[in-house]
């Protein structure tokens, strides 16, 4: 890594990429990520596809999303800067090799969650099948570690994931969690597993080897804003949650 050439910091979803019911029906259409069984899962417009290939030319490109490192490796676009995955919860070297520090701390402040994390899955899936919604929940869970639980609905609004939330914090079930929410994705986080904190890390390894540089971070969801925070400049796409909250303070 050059001294002088700027790191970027760069949430996948919905910034570089989307799905395809995202997009304007018949626009152009570049596969980004994979499925488990190998067919497209997100696309890159015309315009994201340009950005990519000048980030990757211009900058050293680490992605900081909230893929598991199994689903990031389904992410074709050619980074090999290493990774932030799981919301924080895993820092990947260059080589693709879980960082053993990062994965060792993370142990500790986790292992109060190991047996809550399943069962927090479990009651949200009951709760929205009481109220009569169709969804979909799981536990990431990688390198012998818990590290949030996802919900997503099958056939509903992305409104529904709020009601839903609004039930789980009305039970108290989220006591020492914070909590994740864009679109059709709803993250119920253990404190202490964050992306700004991963950054943070990222960021001292970093200056221990290149020194001071220009650090440049990208994100369209308002939780983004912790690790680009720690940037020196930062951008969001223009419909981006992030977007319409800024315009939204903007006009009161």
């Amino acid at each position: 890594m050059a001294a002088n050439r700027p790191l970027a910091l760069v949430d996948l979803d919905d910034t570089l990429f989307q799905t395809g019911r995202k997009m304007p029906e018949g626009s152009p259409r570049h596969p980004a990520s994979f499925d488990v069984n190998g067919g497209v899962s997100g696309y890159m417009s015309d315009v994201q596809k340009s950005f990519v290939e000048w980030l990757l030319a211009t900058t050293d490109v680490v992605p900081v999303t909230a893929r598991s490192a199994e689903a990031f490796g389904r992410v074709h676009l050619g980074f090999n800067r290493g990774a932030v995955c799981s919301h924080g919860a895993v820092i990947l070297n260059p080589d693709g090799s879980v960082n053993g520090d990062w994965h060792a701390l993370m142990g500790e402040r986790l292992e109060p969650y190991q047996q809550r994390l399943p069962a927090l899955c479990a009651d949200a899936l009951q709760l929205g099948e009481a109220l009569g919604m169709s969804l979909r929940g799981w536990v990431v869970e990688e390198a012998g570690q818990q590290h949030y639980v996802v919900i997503k609905h099958n056939d509903g609004s992305d409104t529904d994931l709020l009601r839903v939330l609004e039930h789980i914090r009305g039970r108290g079930l989220l006591g020492g969690m914070h909590v994740h929410s864009n679109g059709n994705n709803l993250a119920l986080l253990p404190d202490g597993l964050a992306k700004r904190v991963a950054v943070e890390h990222l960021l001292e390894l970093d200056r221990a080897v290149n020194g001071t540089r220009p650090v440049l971070g990208f994100g369209d969801s308002i939780t983004d804003l912790g690790f680009m925070d720690l940037c020196t400049f930062w951008s969001t796409p223009a419909r981006s949650q992030l977007a319409a909250m800024v315009k939204d303070a903007l006009h009161g």
